[in-house]
């Protein structure tokens, strides 16, 4: 989302819901609820936080390890959901911590939390609670949290300030150097500021950069920067991809360029090919097929308040781009197959790789055009296996809310909705449910995959 930055957001969220457009007639879309045949809602946690001046806390996006999902709350820390009956979706600790965006990542008992607006901490424990102030901390918090039904603030071991703080970032697992490491991506370049007097840190309209963070697993209070890796022009990261598997180590960063890394050597990526789409503003997200071949790429006209989904937008306002990795090329879009109305807010948002061992998948979160699975084996003709789209929040008015990514776990497509909490999906697909494996951890923009057999090649479009 690129709702984002310092003193100026506090102020511009608070008007924003108040500026947005009412409602335009009937809605122009099927009612309330409806979904494929092989897309069933099962479960959720039925949550109701509405969105009101941005000062809540409300969910952004979810990682997943062993019988837990972590969401994380956009002005006020994470929480903790038992998802061990999928059916049955159990908060059972919430963390208040911290200020926006809130975006999450976990590896063992170690969870992340992205920071992107600075505040007026000294110390580890003032950035749970520290007013705005620039310059001031932002960047990453650590939580070492050993029992996830008991997670607390006091949880927080450690936080790590970087350039133009975290809007998001991506675990990039490295247990050969008993460590792990987060590609932290700044997206905005405002405020700028000098070196921060406490932290060091300082944020440049020149960033164009992305930050490695590297925290041992044995000390990771001991947590720091270790490297900047160059864009060359694309500016910043709003997030950046991941894939890891035996053959093939890419990162793809979805900045004003979209740039695709080899990161054999993880703290030294090493740039191989870039793509841009005319009218294409920034790319918001990005993630990489199975064995590397393939980029698909969104973005977020809007800046994901706005009802860029409607029958009459353009088609790439509400697409997924599927690029050749190693030329560059276009090989096909994907277009939201169904139209949403005025009082909606959509763009494509987040969307991660199912690990499937027979077709290329994506689990897609579309905020209120709710949640997709799109196979993009063919990247030439992808098409929509399953989706489930909810009705308007409000029929009479825009509001924020919807899914904010959509992620394939342990056999359900699981949906971190903004206001309604965490919602669990049953996918009926026999090659899915077959094929895909049951992995016990799952991070936003990371796909650890070892079940490739060879890279596929497309023809130049």
């Amino acid at each position: 989302m690129r709702l984002r930055t310092a003193l100026a957001l506090a102020l511009a969220a608070a008007l924003a819901l108040a500026a947005l457009p009412a409602s335009a007639g009937k809605p122009s879309k099927p009612p309330a609820g409806t979904s494929s045949k092989d897309l069933t809602l099962v479960g959720e946690t039925g949550d109701n936080r509405r969105v009101v001046t941005f000062g809540e806390a409300f969910f952004t996006d979810a990682a997943f390890q062993d019988d837990y999902a972590y969401q994380g709350t956009w002005n006020g820390g994470f929480r903790v959901v038992d998802i061990s009956k999928p059916w049955r979706p159990k908060p059972v600790a919430e963390v208040d911590c911290g200020t926006f965006q809130g975006d999450i990542g976990v590896y063992g008992d170690l969870v992340f939390r992205s920071i992107d607006t600075p505040v007026a901490a000294t110390t580890p424990e003032e950035t749970c609670d520290a007013a705005p102030a620039v310059p001031g901390f932002e960047g990453i918090q650590i939580f070492e949290v050993g029992k996830p039904g008991k997670a607390s603030a006091d949880d927080l071991v450690t936080a790590v300030a970087t350039d133009c703080g975290s809007h998001t970032h991506t675990v990039v697992p490295d247990p050969k150097r008993k460590r792990v490491l987060l590609y932290v991506s700044a997206s905005a370049t405002s405020p700028v500021y000098d070196n921060d007097p406490v932290w060091g840190h300082e944020c440049s309209v020149e960033h164009d950069k992305f930050q490695i963070v590297s925290v041992p697993l044995d000390a990771p209070e001991d947590a720091e920067v270790i490297a900047d890796v160059p864009l060359e022009g694309g500016h910043s990261c709003h997030d950046i991809g991941v894939l890891l598997s035996k053959r093939t180590k890419l990162a793809a960063c979805a900045g004003m360029q979209g740039i695709v890394f080899d990161i054999k050597n993880r703290v030294e990526p090493e740039r191989l090919s870039s793509f841009t789409f005319e009218g294409v503003t920034g790319w918001h997200s990005a993630m990489l097929s199975k064995d590397g071949s393939v980029t698909a790429m969104g973005w977020e006209p809007g800046g994901g308040v706005g009802p860029e989904c409607e029958a009459g937008d353009p088609d790439f306002f509400k697409s997924i781009f599927f690029y050749d990795t190693e030329s560059g090329d276009l090989l096909g879009t994907w277009v939201l197959p169904r139209p949403q109305t005025a009082q909606e807010n959509c763009t494509i948002h987040n969307y991660s790789v199912i690990p499937n061992r027979k077709r290329d998948l994506l689990s897609v979160g579309a905020y209120q055009a709710g949640t997709y699975v799109v196979d993009f084996t063919n990247p030439e003709q992808p098409k929509t296996v399953a989706w489930y789209d909810p009705p308007p929040l409000d029929p009479n008015a825009l509001t924020l809310g919807g899914s904010w990514g959509s992620y394939w776990y342990r056999g359900f497509v699981y949906s971190s909705d903004i206001t309604k909490g965490l919602e669990v999906f049953r996918l009926e697909d026999r090659t899915v449910k077959a094929k895909s494996e049951k992995v016990d951890l799952l991070n936003p923009q990371t796909l650890v995959w070892d079940g490739v057999r060879g890279k596929k090649k497309h023809r130049r479009r």
